[in-house]
């Protein structure tokens, strides 16, 4: 049975979607009605019926929940600001619009600018009216009698604050279950009135015994690859993992953050995309690779021919490499280094790499030696972006943390590319990885996308 809170939240989940599916339609007859009376005097060029827009309903439904939720609106953000959930709404809808007039362009259909301009403007205050009848209707039906459960980890200044801003929250407020200390040899028993239970070590367990619905990291002396490795051994489904950031990581904007009382908090993503979220991913793979590979065939061919004439060996070079669940695939990329080079050796990290061919040069520097991938992604055993796949003796040596590199489907490029390429060393490109899983989106899929092109475009750090 679901914790009071965690019930809440799929509720209101639920709820939302539903308000959203009603919020469409009535958003589309609300403006055509003001078309046709308020303005029907002030522009008299508007002659389309209301028959020829309510076939674009599904349509409209359809686009309107996928931009509402890779924006992150149906995920319940109990801490979160009304301002950050508005800028959101905003953003979701201008999204739609543009994407109604991509798909209005696509059909040759000429539907009226005007009036997908006013939906727009008209949508957002009642959609805005519908998610607050959403939010009121999920209390009713899903109250949370008995307050989330939280622990805290850090016994500074820092979980001070955050301890004393969950009391001060409205009625049913959080219990705090106990506070973790950093280091073993803490002699505390009692924290801000809450009691000391234990380390950082006994997270996971500590989860399970006091049945925790959230954790909050509130030590800015905790490094994150350990807060990260504690993650990982939590088996409970559904704990909330929050970290209270620091003002560097606001100031740069590298962070998506909700408010604890004005105590700017991040929450660390929820892992596992839903059934829709894949089925939309692997759409998306399956369309993009077959329209690639169909619209670059003559270039590969070309490179193809090239690297026959120029190089031994097999112009394309396959790699056993970990996928999915610690699933081998091999991986196909166009050969740029010399055969006698051993296959597993490191990739080069430096310019003028005497294993690298003159033609591998130029294919690296400009990343087409990726561009056979493509036929992995079609296959389903790679995506478009993903964490980096890695190969099978790495993965031999990773610690337990890291294993969770293979929750995703490995991909063409990540956030390790675009945030360094291979200027990164290692361990960090995996805590790129780690949050990408964690958070991963069509949304930012498509960032990653768009930032690996540019990336390419300057040549950083591929040699």
């Amino acid at each position: 049975m679901l914790a009071p809170a965690r019930r809440a939240d799929r509720v209101l989940a639920v709820l939302l979607v539903f308000a959203d599916v009603i919020a469409a339609p009535v958003a589309l007859l609300v403006t055509f009605w003001l078309r046709n009376t308020i303005l029907r005097d002030l522009l008299h060029y508007f002659h389309h019926d209301l028959s020829v827009y309510l076939p674009t309903l599904p349509v409209i439904v359809i686009l309107w929940l996928v931009c509402f939720g890779v924006n992150g609106l149906y995920r319940p953000r109990r801490y979160g600001g009304s301002v950050r959930r508005m800028q959101r709404i905003i953003k979701a809808l201008l999204i739609l619009g543009v994407s109604l007039m991509a798909a209005s362009y696509l059909v040759k259909k000429d539907y009226s600018r005007l009036m997908m301009l006013m939906f727009i403007i008209i949508s957002l205050p009642l959609t805005v009216m519908a998610r607050a009848g959403a939010k009121k209707l999920a209390q009713l039906i899903a109250p949370i009698r008995i307050a989330p459960r939280i622990l805290v980890v850090g016994t500074g200044d820092v979980a001070r604050r955050v301890i004393r801003k969950i009391r001060q929250l409205p009625e049913p407020a959080p219990e705090i279950a106990g506070v973790l200390t950093l280091r073993p040899d803490d002699e505390l028993e009692e924290f801000e009135g809450a009691p000391v239970i234990g380390t950082l070590a006994d997270v996971h367990r500590l989860v399970e015994s006091h049945d925790a619905d959230e954790v909050f990291f509130a030590s800015p002396e905790l490094e994150r690859s350990k807060m990260l490795g504690i993650i990982s051994t939590v088996r409970k489904k559904d704990v909330h993992f929050r970290l209270v950031s620091d003002l560097f990581e606001i100031a740069t904007g590298k962070t998506d953050l909700d408010d604890l009382s004005r105590i700017p908090i991040i929450e660390i993503g929820y892992g596992r995309p839903s059934l829709f979220q894949r089925f939309l991913k692997r759409t998306m793979d399956l369309l993009c690779s077959a329209f690639l590979i169909l619209l670059l065939l003559p270039l590969l061919v070309v490179i193809y021919l090239i690297l026959l004439l120029t190089t031994k060996g097999s112009p394309i070079f396959k790699q056993k490499r970990v996928g999915l669940k610690g699933k081998e695939f091999t991986l196909y990329k166009f050969r740029t280094m010399k055969p006698e080079a051993d296959e597993y050796e490191v990739a080069p990290l430096e310019k003028g790499d005497p294993r690298v061919t003159f033609i591998g040069r130029i294919l690296r520097k400009t990343s087409l030696d990726e561009l056979p991938q493509l036929f992995n992604v079609l296959s389903g055993s790679m995506s478009l972006v993903g964490p980096r796949p890695e190969m099978t003796f790495i993965v031999k040596s990773y610690a337990r943390w890291q294993m969770h590199r293979l929750d995703a489907k490995p991909g063409m490029t990540g956030l390790w590319q675009v945030m360094g390429r291979k200027d990164l060393p290692l361990h960090e490109n995996i805590e790129y990885d780690f949050y990408y899983i964690r958070n991963q989106s069509l949304m930012l899929d498509f960032v990653i996308l768009i930032r690996t092109v540019l990336t390419i475009f300057k040549g950083r750090g591929a040699y």
